[in-house]
């Protein structure tokens, strides 16, 4: 749907099911689809739709294979939602990702003054779409240091703000070359900043994020500071069992029929240990204590059909 002149089109999420239990049993059943279901795979246990309480807890559960950025500056506005955390289709291949889609996000003040913050593995597309607008046009480039002193990375920002006047009656007109918008017109209009967070040379993983802030009455300045206080969020260990990227190491276990040797081998690679939980129907006998980075696999024939966490 193409947005109203001037407005911004609500987002649209790829996956709109319920959150699931971060100690999930997933099965080869899961994976054959219901009689006339849509193409999306809007319920797949391999994917995750939750709503947590902190961007600590938003990175474990996505997983170690990218990071998450949270301001140390929110121009006096307090977290007003939880962060959301959506991942879909993910695919993680020795510890990289090399498609699916993710996303992190939160609100922060009011609908009058404050700023939604969107963030997604730079190499996944996002998961749920930042809103966007026919009238947002460039204000300016700027370099920001992102990171903690000692350790920080400059990148560059990109400005924008709905400065551009559509036509009240009829479809959007195409922004002209060149047309720029000023630097009063982000608090005027409504601003947005796009950059990409890149972790410090010293610790060159996990990855890239792609990170999107959509700001109404804040000015160009609060909106820079904002983005220039972003600092890398460690994942809370104890939310890190069932993580999307744990979801999509089982899946590729058990779509591809990996013995437990391969799919051990894969765990490993993904930083997780794994471990045999039954055998043919035959549970095994295992110790009762609780590792989030722990796979527990069940075989038949040989071959894992499902898994559990912790």
């Amino acid at each position: 749907m193409t947005p109203k002149p001037g407005t911004r089109s609500a987002r649209s999420n790829k996956v709109k099911f319920a959150a699931t239990s971060a100690v999930a049993i997933l099965t080869t059943a899961a994976l054959v689809p219901a009689v006339a279901a849509p193409a999306l795979a809007a319920d797949s246990p391999y994917d995750i739709n939750e709503s947590v309480t902190s961007w600590a807890t938003a990175a474990a559960r996505l997983g170690t294979a990218g990071s998450l950025w949270e301001p140390a500056n929110t121009a006096g506005l307090r977290r007003t939602s939880k962060v959301e955390v959506i991942s879909n289709n993910l695919v993680v291949t020795k510890g990289a990702v090399t498609s699916g889609d993710t996303y992190a996000g939160a609100t922060y003040g009011r609908a009058a003054k404050g700023f939604q913050l969107s963030e997604k593995w730079a190499d996944t597309g996002f998961a749920a779409e930042p809103a966007s607008s026919t009238s947002l046009a460039k204000v300016a480039k700027v370099k920001i240091n992102l990171g903690e002193p000692g350790t920080q990375v400059t990148v560059t920002a990109q400005v924008y703000a709905n400065c551009f006047k559509q036509p009240a009656n009829s479809n959007p007109k195409a922004i002209p070359a060149g047309f720029r918008c000023k630097k009063s017109d982000v608090l005027a209009t409504g601003g947005v900043l796009e950059v990409t967070a890149k972790p410090a040379s010293t610790m060159t993983d996990p990855g890239e994020t792609s990170i999107v802030i959509d700001s109404s009455g804040l000015t160009y300045n609060q909106l820079v500071a904002v983005a220039s206080s972003l600092l890398q969020v460690a994942p809370d260990p104890n939310a890190a069992a069932g993580s999307a990227q744990m979801r999509a190491v089982c899946k590729q276990m058990v779509t591809e029929k990996m013995t437990f040797a391969t799919a051990d081998k894969l765990a490993q690679a993904n930083g997780y240990t794994a471990r045999l939980a039954s055998v043919d129907g035959q549970p095994q006998a295992l110790t009762m204590d609780f590792r989030y980075d722990r796979m527990n696999l069940s075989t038949v024939k040989n071959y894992v059909t499902e898994c559990t966490y912790g």
